[in-house]
């Protein structure tokens, strides 16, 4: 894949190699703003826990984001910090070719937003039975973590409905399950999720939904 592919609008994620003498383990969210002279690229400035992260000029990044289904990263150096129609951006200048890779580790951002969900024997399989209703505690583009009255055994399957601005639907597997040491509210356990079958659009939604939502912490300060 080309940098002069790369579209406007494109949810990325940033992972800082180091910033003065702290490694940054969790990666930040971004998004593609434009291409200059085919080679310096411009991102929107990474925000971290509703402010600006600020990233030092000269800094080694690694940018992955997700197109047509298949993720792919890149590393970058950080070249320049402007202001773009009130936005804070960087210019970043690649160090080297854009890569498909396999892994994935998603930016997670925390929120309790509703979901429905109901176990199913297998990915093909359907069910009749109700939904369960409860809340996530966090939310990345690869999974989500939910919260429970009762547990579910790993490697569980559950057919689920995330409500965003918009209802979306998925298969999701169970990686995790915790038992918390005290009660959370109402909730007793919490699992993680992986999305076993969300298509593009779908995932593209989730990781615009977490983009939307760090941007309005934002600006609310």
């Amino acid at each position: 894949m080309k940098y002069t592919e790369l579209e406007i609008g494109l949810k990325l994620e940033i992972k800082l190699a180091e910033n003065d003498d702290l490694i940054i383990n969790e990666p930040f969210v971004s998004e593609f703003e434009g291409i200059e002279n085919k080679e310096i690229l411009v991102i929107a400035a990474p925000i971290y826990k509703g402010h600006l992260y600020p990233v030092k000029i000269g800094a080694q990044i690694t940018i992955t984001f997700v197109t047509d289904n298949n993720l792919y990263e890149f590393l970058a150096k950080v070249i320049a910090r402007e202001n773009k129609h009130n936005v804070a951006m960087l210019k970043i200048q690649p160090q080297g070719q854009i890569e498909k890779v396999q892994r994935r580790e998603f930016f997670r951002f925390d929120t309790s937003i509703p979901v429905k969900f109901r176990i199913i024997d297998n990915i093909n399989s359907k069910s009749t039975q109700d939904y369960i209703e409860t809340v996530t505690r966090d939310l990345s583009g690869g999974g989500l973590c939910m919260r429970l009255k009762e547990p579910i055994e790993i490697d569980s399957y559950i057919e689920c409905e995330l409500f965003l601005s918009c209802k979306v639907t998925f298969i999701g597997k169970v990686v995790r399950l915790t038992k918390y040491d005290t009660m959370q509210g109402q909730y007793k356990y919490e699992i993680g999720v992986y999305y076993e079958m969300m298509d593009q659009i779908t995932r593209e939604k989730v990781i615009s939904y977490i983009f939307q939502e760090q941007r309005r912490l934002l600006k609310k300060g």
